[in-house]
């Protein structure tokens, strides 16, 4: 008759047995080979794209950590000088995550580099300059300055194309207006000494009326003068004008 042990005794053989089949287990499939780290084979790699990848992860730890200095040991705490807590603080935090990223390295792969590559990026990283997280509201903003910007380029070379030929025939109109209004007060002024001529009397006994005659016919003739004279000048920039028009048109 086979022996009967006690229940006790039978859940701890099967206890063991179970924990003795796992740890089997466990060290003969799972257990990272000779010369190779469990990181290596338990988890897989953080895969990066590029080196700015890395050094962003590191500006925004960075960044992290240097806003919670400034909650907790502000800048402008302390009245005179450096404050040397601070200073030895954040020294601390930036020396704990240049070690964090470099024990990390090992679980990092960027595009293929090798450790020695990678190092060196994490150098690099370390000792460069912080990048900020992308901003939409500053992207957008940036765009925005753009299209305005090339709508002023667009406005500006339409001005360089169309403003000469518009500023000649804007010219060239206000130059004739200047003239017909100039030809009016010539005939106005012809018309006026023509009727002083027509009212003064030359009668050979009103001696008085010479002197005022010989005044009126000088006057006349002198303002006849500076008028043919202001023609002559008005003539001649009709003239450039005209030409300005021209040598516009053939651009």
């Amino acid at each position: 008759m086979p022996k009967a042990y006690p229940t006790r005794l039978r859940l701890s053989v099967s206890r063991a047995t179970t924990s003795n089949t796992m740890a089997t287990n466990i060290f003969e499939s799972n257990a990272p080979q000779f010369g190779e780290r469990a990181t290596e084979s338990g988890h897989r790699k953080i895969e990066l794209q590029s080196p700015a990848d890395l050094t962003y992860l590191i500006a925004n730890a960075s960044k992290a950590a240097r806003e919670k200095l400034d909650k907790h040991l502000p800048p402008d705490a302390t009245l005179e000088g450096e404050d040397a807590m601070r200073k030895r603080v954040e020294q601390l935090v930036d020396e704990y995550i240049r070690q964090t990223f470099a024990a990390a390295k090992d679980s990092i792969t960027i595009n293929g580099m090798d450790t020695a590559e990678l190092e060196a990026e994490l150098a690099k990283a370390s000792e460069g300059e912080e990048l900020e997280p992308y901003d939409t509201k500053l992207a957008h903003k940036i765009q925005a300055l753009s299209s305005q910007i090339e709508h002023h380029t667009l406005h500006l070379a339409n001005l360089r194309r169309k403003a000469p030929q518009e500023t000649a025939s804007k010219f060239l109109q206000a130059f004739e207006k200047q003239n017909e209004e100039s030809e009016k007060r010539l005939e106005a002024q012809r018309e006026r000494s023509l009727k002083v001529a027509k009212e003064t009397d030359v009668g050979v006994g009103e001696f008085k009326r010479v002197e005022e005659m010989q005044a009126h016919w000088a006057r006349g003739h002198e303002e006849l003068e500076m008028v043919k004279s202001g023609i002559g000048g008005t003539v001649e920039k009709m003239e450039k004008a005209k030409r300005a028009v021209e040598v516009v048109e053939e651009e």
